[in-house]
C-alpha cells in the first residue's frame, strides 16, 4: 500500500511538474508555462521596482566618453546628464530598457510579423497582415535611408548599445515579468528594431485608406457626385478659420434621398484590412506672448492615441554641455519626439495622409 501511494504521489509530481514546465494547447488558445513563472528563484517574486525616488546613478556602460550620471525625481523621471549626445542616448537606451525592455520587444515584433513566435497561433493572422503590409520591408528601407546619415546611424547605434548592455547584464531572474509570463527570454536591440517600432506607430496613425470604398462609389455614383461628395481636400481638415466666417451650427433638415443607401452600404461591409481608428489623430495649438499671464507663448500638443499599459510615452531629460532637452520619447527610439529645451518646444500632430 505505502509502495502504491508513493507511486501515484510520484506519478502526479510528474505530472504536475510536466503541465508547470509546457505551455498548453486548446485549439487557438495558447496558455504559457505556468512554473517559469511562479519559480520561487527566477520567477516573479524577484520583480519588482529597483530604482527608489531621488535615487542618482553613475553610469560607466561600455564606450562612454566619460561617466554619465542620472538623477531620478519624486516621480521616477530620470534626468540624464552625460558628456555628449552619443553618450547621452546610450544612457536613453540602458535606462529606457531597464523600465520599458517587453513593450519594446513587442512593438518590433509586432512590425515585423512575429508576434505568433512567442504569442501562438492566435496571433497568426495579424503576423501574417503585418507582412502584406509591407512593414518590415518598410522597416529596412527606413534604416537603409539612415544609414546614408554617418552621424545618426552613430547615434542610432549608441542607443542600440545602451540597450544591450542592459540585456547582458540581465539573468533569467532578472527578466521582466511579461517575458516569465511567456516562458522566452530577450533578443538583443538594433537600429532595425527601432526602424520597426517606429513603423507601428506610422500604421496606428496613418495606415488607412479608401481605395475599394472609393472606387465602387465612384462606379455607382459617376464622376461629378462623387467629386462633390468626396472632393480631394477635406474641407473638415481645414487648420484655421478665416477671419470673419460665420458658422451656423444649426440642424439642417434632412430631405436626402435614402432610396439608394441600403445597396451603397453594402459596398462598405468588407474589407482585406482592418482600418486604424478613426478617432486617433491629435491637436495642436499655440499662443503668442501677448495672450498668456506671464508674457511667454505657450504650445500644447494634445495627441489624440490609445490608452496602453505601460503608456505609450517615456518622460525622460538629455542634458549635456550642448544640448538640454526634456520631453517624452517612445520606447525603442532615441532622443525626444514631444518636448522642449531653452528656445523652442515641439509636438506631434496628425493631419493625415
Amino acid at each position: 500500500m505505502r509502495l502504491l501511494k508513493f507511486a501515484i504521489a510520484l506519478l502526479l509530481t510528474g505530472g504536475l511538474t510536466w503541465l508547470l514546465s509546457n505551455p498548453l494547447q486548446f485549439g487557438e488558445k495558447r496558455f504559457p508555462a505556468l512554473g517559469h513563472l511562479f519559480n520561487p528563484f527566477t520567477g516573479f517574486w524577484q520583480n519588482a521596482d529597483p530604482v527608489p525616488q531621488g535615487e542618482e546613478d553613475l553610469f560607466r556602460l561600455p564606450g562612454l566618453t566619460a561617466p554619465a550620471e542620472v538623477v531620478y525625481d519624486e516621480r521616477l523621471v530620470p534626468h540624464i546628464f552625460a558628456e555628449n549626445l552619443r553618450d547621452a542616448l546610450a544612457v536613453q537606451g540602458f535606462i529606457v530598457a531597464q523600465h520599458r525592455l517587453w513593450q519594446m520587444d513587442i512593438m518590433a515584433r509586432r512590425a515585423a510579423g512575429r508576434l505568433s513566435e512567442v504569442l501562438g497561433p492566435a496571433t497568426l493572422e495579424i503576423d501574417r497582415r503585418q507582412r502584406r503590409m509591407g512593414l518590415p520591408y518598410a522597416a529596412e528601407q527606413t534604416l537603409a535611408t539612415w544609414q546614408e546619415s554617418t552621424l545618426g546611424m552613430e547615434l542610432l547605434e549608441a542607443y542600440s548599445d545602451g540597450v544591450n548592455a542592459y540585456l547582458r547584464q540581465l539573468s533569467p531572474k532578472d527578466y521582466p515579468l511579461e517575458y516569465k509570463l511567456m516562458g522566452y527570454g530577450p533578443e538583443a536591440w538594433s537600429p532595425l528594431k527601432t526602424a520597426l517600432v517606429m513603423k507601428v506607430m506610422a500604421a496606428t496613425l496613418c495606415a488607412r485608406e479608401d481605395d475599394l470604398e472609393a472606387t465602387n462609389s465612384l462606379e455607382q455614383l459617376g464622376r461629378e457626385a462623387f467629386d462633390y461628395l468626396f472632393p480631394e481636400y477635406n474641407p473638415k481638415q481645414t487648420p484655421v478659420i478665416p477671419a470673419g466666417t460665420v458658422w451656423n451650427f444649426g440642424p439642417a433638415a434632412d430631405s436626402t434621398d435614402q432610396s439608394g443607401a441600403e445597396g451603397l452600404s453594402g459596398f462598405y461591409r468588407s474589407r482585406p484590412l482592418p482600418k486604424p481608428s478613426e478617432f486617433l489623430g491629435s491637436n495642436n495649438w499655440a499662443l503668442a506672448g501677448s495672450k498668456t499671464a506671464d508674457g511667454a507663448p505657450i504650445l500644447c500638443n494634445d495627441p489624440h492615441l490609445e490608452l496602453t499599459l505601460p503608456a505609450i510615452w517615456y518622460e525622460v531629460q538629455l542634458h549635456t554641455p550642448e544640448f538640454n532637452a526634456y520631453g517624452v520619447c517612445l520606447p525603442g527610439v532615441p532622443a525626444l519626439m514631444i518636448g522642449f529645451n531653452e528656445q523652442v518646444a515641439w509636438g506631434l500632430t496628425n493631419v493625415g495622409q
